[in-house]
């Protein structure tokens, strides 16, 4: 779902961690990573709009909550 959503906005910066990975600990505490997957959206000035484990039910969810925040 990720990746076939991440095709249809080109103007939208996707990226994903591996919250295992000891280098990402400061990403997981700045955004407040509880949970996997999960997803942050900011602003162009990188501040939080959005930041909530879980996964969205479906393209069409994830797409919705694109477009919420874009």
């Amino acid at each position: 779902m990720f990746r076939a959503t991440k095709k249809k906005y080109k103007d939208v910066e996707f990226r994903q961690f591996n919250v295992d990975d000891g280098s990402t600990a400061s990403l997981r505490q700045q955004y407040g990573v509880r949970g996997i997957p999960h997803i942050v959206f900011l602003d162009g000035g990188g501040n939080v709009l959005y930041s909530r484990s879980g996964a969205p039910a479906n393209e069409d969810s994830f797409t919705s909550m694109i477009e919420r925040y874009r």
